[in-house]
């Protein structure tokens, strides 16, 4: 049965969402959640709603906690603080980003699911496959694939599929996107994102021609409520709603809506009704993105920003009264009351005029000042509202939407959080023991299926019990005794009682009896957890201390694989008296920019295949092997993305080009990952596959590469912890116009609002200008675009320390932009002379 998946950003949400038929929900913590700036949830509130999602009914319905951000070096120690008061928090999975998390919980044996988070951007089969070698047993699709990509990720043996089916998207693929990282130093990756994307652009062409003021990176909403008997069909394990910023409202309303079109339980007009609530809480404009097209247009919003509600009429006229202005229009779609709320799109302003309904007028028809004062107007209903003071300018026929309805307020509800009742609480048996001057106890506990240690508590009593006149009484007391665990952690599964004199036992004493195990069970369920993050901080930071022997420190940076030691290893790449720098480049004719001296000193040139083709690569490698000789100094670059075909031609080529001597290769994604398996290759990792901590870096270390390269979006003082704990391991890219977004939705169709076709399209670059600090370049890349920073990354200034903290590996990038030989030689000049 396929499950629907809804959001909760808050307590509340939750129980909105299990109200109106979630199967499972998913959630943030107060740290390391993608949506920083969502309600989150505290430990006590995440033990309610996993109380209240796991008690009997016909299924246990599921709770997800997404620990889904980048994460620091300096933050590994929380990570560990939370993921081990996870472990005995009962969920049923982690969505997760960062293979910190993942390190840490199959090291330490935390018993916790792992789901690939959307972060990752697995877009393919090749990176299911991946994902499961990863310990992963679900992947959240990335919004951009197709029903038909879906279905080919979902055939994966043992592997479920998750995928979105409604709410906001990203202008780029989620994971990769450093717009409001590395414009506004706002992370999307670490939950701070300012949605660069949703602003609006002044463009211009190649040839500077100006071609108006857009939001071409502005995205409509998701809606797939026709597509789900096909997703059904497709093997999708779960249908996703996005929302953990949205209000229990709107949680409960979406649900409603795909729970019942799931379920095929609409009467009739009953599902056009429930649309129309889901718009008048919170939506844009509605697109079925990719699901059926892979290059469909009309997917962005250029025009307006913001959520507009249902569209409710048109402006009549806008009249002025000795009170104040007031806007008169015709109402359509449904009735409008005293206390909606309305937005006015008027041609020219960014965002919609938003106002309150403080009073409603009705007129008669064809009647021009006969009305009436109504609580409610009915669609065919003429009406006037007042304006507020200080409104804009309101042209006739712009477009009245309701945004907010009273009446759909009323229509939803959901149960209040009762935390007495709810709290998650660990199952706990009681072995009680009588005797005439003492009474014991052994507490047994478990939690999350593992058996704690017993607890075992005794009291002397100062006067011996007397025989019970009732004796077969006292047992039955002291269950209804240990029965009462009130706001412990702990629940009743079963009490015995040896009581072999058969004496009287006072409640008092046994309530006592039954306090006293249940603190120092709960002493030793804290100690343990403590312990635990103790013990793992410990060791994070004795292994990145360096302590330990030889072979140790081979196994943490991931020296060796398969009994081989690496192609750095042999040839004796050492921070203490080597330096290695690189040259990355995506274009072969700009290696004819630089004269012999200028080129050898760079020990590799990293040619990137973005811009190429797997089946076309002979021409490209033959300009390489010209102006290097060999192929021994070429390091060749994978595409981060490899939609459809392409990631197994890609497999293909690579296969054939490591067995002609090809063998150093770089990935930046987990599905061109997977397409070494099994290939004596020496791999490195680019940035999207992320390592902004020591333990994600010895992750990837440990599966496969043998460097991996600093984030864009890094912190200087981040990045130079690393190059402490990483040495040779870590690339650091100098100089980059850097890649902010990679997107399937081609800027230069956004402004148009129509694609010529590939062969009739002119589009190459587009210079793309906020009113405020923000400058970018998009490239068209096959018809996918490139959002490139005009500003470049230039961390020259940092190498000096950077040497000094144990880097050695330098990386300058030459990708996307067109470069002059002067301005070459002169970058290079500049930046070898630090």
């Amino acid at each position: 049965m396929v499950e629907l998946l809804s959001p909760a950003g808050t307590l509340e949400c939750g129980l909105a969402a299990f109200q109106y038929g979630a199967d499972a929900v998913y959630l943030g913590m107060k740290e390391f959640s993608a949506r920083a700036d969502a309600g989150n949830f505290s430990f006590e509130e995440l033990s309610v709603l996993v109380g209240y999602a796991h008690q009997v009914l016909e299924r246990r319905r599921k709770v997800y906690v997404a620990v889904n951000t980048l994460v620091r070096e300096t933050e590994l120690g929380r990570l560990a603080d939370l993921l081990v008061r996870l472990r005995d928090m009962d969920v049923d999975a982690l969505i997760v980003q960062d293979a910190a998390v993942v390190q840490m919980v199959r090291q330490y044996d935390l018993g916790l699911e792992l789901h690939a988070s959307t972060q990752m951007a697995v877009h393919n089969v090749e990176g299911v496959r991946q994902a499961q070698r990863l310990g992963f047993t679900r992947v959240v699709a990335a919004r951009e694939v197709s029903i038909n990509e879906l279905a080919a990720m979902a055939a994966v043996p043992g592997m479920e599929i998750e995928a979105f089916i409604h709410g906001a998207l990203c202008y780029s693929y989620s994971g990769l996107c450093l717009m409001s990282a590395c414009t506004n130093g706002c992370s999307g990756n670490r939950g701070e994102c300012t949605y660069v994307c949703r602003k609006r652009f002044e463009i211009t062409d190649e040839k500077g021609g100006h071609l108006g003021s857009s939001c071409p990176m502005s995205m409509k909403d998701l809606a797939l409520g026709d597509a789900l008997a096909e997703m059904r069909r497709a093997g999708v394990a779960s249908l996703k709603i996005e929302g953990r910023k949205k209000t229990p409202l709107y949680v409960a309303a979406v649900t409603n809506l795909y729970r019942k079109l799931l379920d095929k339980s609409f009467g009739s007009g009953e599902e056009q009704e429930a649309k129309l609530d889901v718009k008048t809480i919170f939506s844009r404009p509605w697109t079925e993105l990719f699901a059926h097209k892979v290059k469909n247009t009309g997917v962005t919003d250029p025009v307006m920003l913001g959520p507009r509600g249902i569209e409710i009429g048109q402006v009549a006229r806008v009249r002025r009264g000795e009170n104040g202005d007031w806007l008169r229009f015709t109402v359509r779609m449904r009735p409008i009351e005293k206390h909606d709320g309305l937005q006015v799109e008027i041609p020219g302003i960014e965002k919609p005029y938003g106002f309150g309904v403080d009073e409603l007028r009705s007129f008669k028809q064809g009647g021009q000042d006969r009305w009436e004062a109504v609580f409610e107007a009915r669609p065919g209903s003429i009406i006037e509202v007042p304006l507020p003071d200080g409104h804009p300018e309101i042209p006739v026929g712009s477009k009245v939407c309701c945004a907010s309805s009273q009446a759909v307020k009323r229509k939803y509800k959901w149960p209040e959080a009762r935390d007495s009742l709810w709290r998650l609480r660990h199952p706990a048996s009681f072995s009680v023991h009588v005797e005439s001057s003492r009474l014991s106890v052994e507490m047994v506990a478990v939690v999350c299926g593992r058996k704690q240690p017993p607890v075992q508590v005794a009291m002397d009593l100062d006067a011996p019990l007397s025989v019970a006149r009732q004796p077969e009484k006292v047992a039955d007391e002291v269950t209804a005794c240990f029965s009462r665990l009130g706001d412990s952690a702990f629940s009743l599964e079963k009490v015995t009682c040896d009581n072999p004199d058969k004496l009287f036992v006072p409640k008092g004493m046994l309530n006592e009896l039954r306090r006293m195990a249940v603190a120092r069970a709960q002493e030793q369920l804290d100690e343990a957890t403590s312990s635990l993050s103790e013990s793992i901080q410990k060791d994070i930071v004795i292994q990145n201390s360096g302590q330990g022997d030889d072979r140790k420190k081979q196994a943490l940076y991931g020296l060796h694989q398969a009994g081989q030691s690496t192609a750095l290893e042999a040839s004796g790449a050492n921070c203490e008296h080597q330096e290695l720098w690189s040259l990355k480049i995506d274009n072969p004719a700009l290696l004819n920019a630089l004269d012999d001296k200028r080129l050898n000193g760079f020990d590799e040139v990293v040619f990137s295949l973005e811009r190429s083709r797997a089946d076309e690569l002979t021409g490209v490698l033959g300009q390489l092997q010209e102006r290097l000789g060999d192929c021994s100094r070429i390091r060749l670059s994978l595409p981060v993305l490899c939609r459809g075909r392409s990631a197994a031609q890609w497999g293909e080529r690579a296969k054939e080009l490591v067995s002609a001597g090809w063998r150093k290769w770089e990935v930046a994604n987990v599905g061109t990952l997977e397409l070494f398996q099994g290939l004596e290759a020496d791999v490195t990792a680019d940035w999207p596959l992320y390592a902004m901590n020591s333990l994600a870096a010895r992750y990837w270390l440990e599966h496969g590469v043998n460097a991996v390269a600093a984030a864009p979006e890094d912190t200087s003082d981040n990045m130079l912890a690393l190059a402490e704990k990483l040495g040779n391991k870590l690339v650091v890219p100098i100089f980059q116009h850097t890649a902010l977004a990679r997107s399937a939705v081609c800027v230069m169709s956004s402004i148009r609002g129509f694609c010529p076709g590939k062969a009739n399209c002119t589009f190459t670059k587009l210079s793309m200008k906020t009113n405020r600090s923000e400058s970018f370049i998009a490239v068209n890349n096959n018809c996918n675009s490139i959002i490139v920073n005009n500003e470049p990354l230039d961390y020259a200034f940092l190498i000096p320390e950077l040497r000094k903290a144990g880097a050695c590996r330098f990386r300058i990038e030459l990708l996307w932009l067109d470069y002059s030989a002067n301005q070459i030689m002169q970058l290079i000049d500049s930046i070898r002379s630090r």
